[in-house]
């Protein structure tokens, strides 16, 4: 199986920030599911703006060349196969992008690892690290307090340690605001499944089996 490692549309709207950002409010909702072999699947981003803000992101995908966001979208999603779409409501409208295929994340900022028997999720890639966000600003302050990141994940074991809001056995849970989405890294440890043997059961049905009938006869 061939797996998509390309730049995610996640960051499509973190390159966009500073347009975003003078529309004072955005909510992006995030869901993924770790697995053993280091991939992603149902990756899926919901992205809330004002009508201001998405007319800002129209203008900027024109001056890149491209007639409309989905083209923008399709074009920075790259390899990546993916499903788009628009839905409006009165002054807003949610941006929805479905990742098709499953994803080998792009690191060091985004890695699933095998760590001291513990399978370790990290997603690093909305950290402001080169400090472009100055939160301490009052403007900008007061434009990142209207701004959410919902992120919900899903592991293959428990989750036995995690920063999230809430976690409990595979499913974790982030829901931040304001500078916040910019500061605190997605992280999240859980436990590694481990495989069952195939046909092992059938084997220890028969033997119960013939245990019981020996007891029987005797």
């Amino acid at each position: 199986m061939t797996f998509s490692k390309n730049r995610t549309v996640a960051l499509v709207f973190l390159s966009l920030l500073g347009l975003i950002l003078v529309s004072g409010c955005f909510t992006m909702d995030v869901h993924a599911a770790a697995h053993e072999d280091g991939t992603v699947s149902d990756y899926r981003i919901e992205f809330t703006t004002s009508s201001f803000a998405y007319n800002l992101i129209k203008e900027n995908a024109k001056e890149n060349g491209y007639a409309n966001v989905r083209e923008y979208i399709e074009a920075e999603a790259g390899n990546t196969s993916i499903s788009y779409n628009e839905t409006w409501d009165d002054d807003s409208v949610t941006l929805t992008i479905q990742c098709s295929d499953p994803l080998l994340p792009d690191a060091p900022k985004w890695v699933v690892t095998k760590e001291d028997g513990y399978l370790v999720y990290k997603d690093m890639r909305f950290l402001d690290e080169d400090e472009e966000i100055d939160a301490s600003d009052k403007l900008t302050g007061a434009m990142l307090s209207s701004c959410t990141l919902h992120y919900s994940l899903e592991m293959p074991g428990e989750i036995v340690e995690s920063n999230a809001n809430t976690f409990n056995g595979k499913s974790a849970e982030w829901h931040l605001t304001g500078s916040d989405i910019f500061e605190v890294p997605i992280y999240a440890k859980s436990e590694v499944p481990t495989p069952s043997i195939p046909g092992f059961g059938a084997p220890l049905a028969l033997l119960a089996c013939a245990f019981i009938a020996l007891r029987r006869n005797n």
